[in-house]
Order: C-alpha cells, then sequence, then structure tokens
C-alpha cells in the first residue's frame, strides 16, 4: 500500500479536508483559494497546492473520483479506497454536482429503508440520460437511464450530511420488481415487499398506482400475486391491468415447459416452487 508521512502542506490541506469540509472531498477548482487562505492564517504564504495534492494522491490519503475532485480516506491516513458505505462522501460528491434530476434507487434505495440487509459496493442512480459510471477502487455509482413514464416517486432525505433524493418506498419495490438485477433476486424483493408492510412503511394504495403508472402488465402480475401472497391488501386494482397473454415467469428468464409448473388462475403467472418456496422461507 501507498504510503509516507505527510509533511507541513499536506498535513494542513489534511486539516482543511477533515476539520473544514463537511464530505471530506476537495474539489480542485472550487478548494484552492480557500485552503490557501486557511494555509496563510496558519504562517504558510507560500506552497504548491497542486503539488501537496498530487502527494496525497500518491500516499493513498487522497483517491480521485473524477477529473479535478477527490475524495479523502475515510480515517485519517493512508488506503486503498476511501471505503464507501450506503451514502457516503463518494457517491455525494458525484450527486450534487450532476446538474441534472436524479433519484437513488433499486439495491440502494431498498437498503436505505431496511428493507434489504446485504449492502453493496454500488450504488444506483436514475436519471434521465444515459450517464457513464463513476468507479473508485471496489466501488461505483452507477447511472441508469430511466423511461420518463417511470421517472418519479423520489423524496429528498435529510438522514445524511446533505439532502439526498431517494425513491419512496413503494417507487424503490416497484423499480426493483421491474428491473431485479439492480436490486436482488425475486424472493429477496418480495420478502423487501412484505417487511414494508409489517414495519407500516408501506402504503399499498400507493404500491398499486405505481404499478399503475408504469403501465406493464407482467409487472402488474408478479407483484399482484406476492401481495396475494403476503396477505397484503389492495390488489383488486391490478387484476385490471393484466393484459391478454397467458402466464409467465415470477421471474425474468425462461418460460417453463408445459405442464411442468401450475399456473395461478388469477395473477396468470407460474408459480415456480423454487421461488414461491424461496419467498415464503424468508417470512
Amino acid at each position: 500500500m501507498p504510503g509516507g508521512r505527510p509533511n507541513e502542506v499536506e498535513s494542513l490541506l489534511l486539516d482543511y479536508i477533515y476539520y473544514h469540509k463537511a464530505d471530506r472531498t476537495l474539489d480542485v477548482s472550487l478548494d484552492e483559494v480557500p485552503f490557501r487562505e486557511y494555509a496563510r492564517t496558519r504562517g504558510r504564504g507560500s506552497l504548491s497546492f497542486v503539488s501537496a495534492v498530487e502527494r496525497l494522491v500518491a500516499k493513498g490519503m487522497l483517491h480521485r473520483l473524477q477529473h479535478g475532485r477527490y475524495v479523502a480516506s475515510r480515517e485519517r491516513g493512508p488506503a486503498r479506497s476511501p471505503r464507501l458505505q450506503a451514502f457516503d462522501p463518494v457517491a455525494e460528491a458525484v450527486l450534487r454536482r450532476l446538474g441534472v434530476e436524479y433519484y437513488v434507487s433499486w439495491h440502494s434505495a431498498l437498503w436505505h429503508h431496511g428493507l434489504i440487509d446485504q449492502q453493496s459496493r454500488r450504488i444506483y442512480v436514475a436519471v434521465r440520460r444515459e450517464k457513464r459510471p463513476v468507479r473508485i477502487g471496489l466501488a461505483e455509482v452507477r447511472f441508469v437511464q430511466a423511461a420518463e413514464r417511470k421517472f418519479f416517486g423520489w423524496e429528498t432525505s435529510e438522514d445524511y450530511e446533505w439532502p439526498v433524493r431517494v425513491a419512496t418506498v413503494e417507487k424503490a419495490l416497484i423499480d426493483s420488481f421491474d428491473k431485479p438485477k439492480l436490486a436482488a433476486p425475486v424472493p429477496v424483493i418480495a420478502d423487501a415487499m412484505r417487511r414494508a408492510w409489517r414495519a407500516g412503511k408501506l402504503d399499498p394504495e400507493r404500491l398499486a398506482g405505481t404499478v399503475e403508472r408504469f403501465d406493464g402488465p407482467t409487472l402488474a402480475r408478479r407483484v399482484g400475486f406476492f401481495m396475494d401472497l403476503y396477505g397484503i391488501p389492495g390488489s383488486e386494482r391490478l387484476a385490471l391491468r393484466l393484459g391478454r397473454g397467458y402466464a409467465v415467469p415470477l421471474a425474468p428468464g425462461l418460460k417453463p415447459a408445459p405442464g411442468t409448473q401450475p399456473v395461478n388462475s388469477r395473477w396468470r403467472v407460474y408459480e415456480d416452487p423454487a421461488v414461491v418456496g424461496a419467498a415464503l422461507e424468508l417470512k
């Protein structure tokens, strides 16, 4: 691992980042003048700001986010990465400079709402236009282009050091059912819905309304089936949104061979025993 003790200017720069920045981030274009003033009041009028930044990067104490933007290690000292945890300053530094509407959803929003246990190094962010991911170390902020009719349903969370737009419980669940690859296996998503209902976090009417806005028969069938499985009220609205097609799998994938799986007559889904069994076991 890179290392080496910081010199006087580097130590001053670390002091500035840890004690005078709320998020451990450094923007070369925005922070140079404030840092020079900070150093001047501490007896250092002459210094090379860029060189100090580059040396701290080489020593593993600063980590590049994007061009000209850095984040300090979570604990003062050298580290291989800044150690993302949920909505860490790494994500904040990226999100607050996007300049476009966004909201955090899928696995990241389920984790934020306490509906899923396993944390991920990847943070999923919905945007309207395609945008390249931001990677640092093993962590990644992944931007997912959402169709206009699906770009809704967020709230501003004040639980962190900065305001973050996060999908509501209902929108996080429906986004996840819609694109389970960005969230978790379908039984885990279904269990997250059950947990939200039992914890009093889920509004079934809002959940059904979100499905209606997506306007997808397959989505309506899957969500309606799991609402009935867990005894969550409000599925009647979805029974009007099933379309004309025959049965669909509960989880994305190939349809089973004819006669190998029972078909739920109300929701017209294949009751895959592996999916249903896993969903019930998680109860």
